[in-house]
């Protein structure tokens, strides 16, 4: 039997998981020196407010090999053959944690870079684990995934440079002439990469590239589904759910606050859409 695991930057419903027997490896969590798992010590609505309130910034770390080592070990007491799908390697260490487990232990895994995250990423797990149970082989399995991750995009909006200063993963200098200039960004995951997109001043120009963004899902008839995932306020993507239901019916349309790890990168009022083809 093929058993699909992943993490939990995975933007995967709690009936999504269940239905498929979905495995998820908790990313860690540091909120003043307490080290909690993403998803079960703390939620995302719960570090979401962290970070809006907190002095003290959170920070965020892939599992450790051990969480997947007794994973892997687990499933292999059974016989099971293992589909472990994880966030970009650009974003975080948590595939290559996975691939050093994956060579330490006696079942059978086979580790994928899934080369974006959130519910790009819970696109390919839940295709994975559909083709799983209607019965496919690995190499079956294993060779759609590679066509999929080529017709699945994330398009991130991101509002605010403020939480990439506090993280460290920007300077106070680049955060203070940004928001002078109320510089905000679109990144696009492309080729493993993560990408600037556009850039653009002030609100006009931002909602512009929303705009233009709606307009090309809605007039591509092979989009389905839509994921929407957000940092704190859900505004922006409460009014996209809107336009899409209103404009194309037919596009099933998730929208759910990401992941932790992507809260801290993506900043206030930041937000993600995602489909594939």
């Amino acid at each position: 039997m093929i058993r699909v695991v992943t993490d939990s930057t995975a933007q995967l419903t709690e009936e999504e998981i269940a239905r498929h027997h979905i495995i998820v490896v908790p990313l860690q969590i540091t909120i003043n020196n307490e080290a909690l798992l993403d998803g079960i010590d703390i939620s995302r609505a719960d570090f979401s407010k962290e970070l809006q309130e907190s002095d003290v910034f959170p920070h965020t770390s892939q599992p450790s090999i051990g969480q997947f080592l007794s994973t892997y070990d687990e499933l292999s007491k059974k016989g099971d053959t293992v589909i472990s799908i994880h966030l970009s390697e650009v974003l975080s260490g948590t595939v290559n944690e996975a691939r050093s487990a994956a060579l330490q232990t006696a079942a059978d895994v086979t580790v994928i870079d899934s080369g974006v995250t959130d519910r790009s990423l819970g696109y390919l797990v839940l295709r994975a684990a559909e083709m799983a149970e209607a019965g496919k082989s690995k190499e079956e399995l294993l060779a759609k995934l590679a066509i999929q991750k080529k017709q699945t995009h994330l398009f991130c909006f991101v509002n605010s440079l403020d939480y990439l200063v506090k993280g460290g993963r920007a300077s106070r200098a680049i955060g203070f002439f940004s928001s002078l200039i109320k510089l905000k960004l679109e990144l696009i995951m492309e080729n493993d990469q993560l990408k600037v997109l556009h850039k653009c001043r002030g609100q006009v120009s931002f909602q512009k590239l929303i705009s233009d963004m709606l307009q090309s899902v809605v007039a591509e008839a092979k989009i389905s589904q839509v994921g929407l995932s957000y940092v704190d306020s859900d505004e922006d993507v409460q009014r996209i759910a809107h336009f899409l239901h209103e404009h194309r019916p037919d596009i099933h349309v998730v929208t759910r606050l990401t992941s932790p790890i992507i809260m801290s990168h993506v900043g206030p009022r930041g937000f993600a859409l995602m489909y594939d083809v």
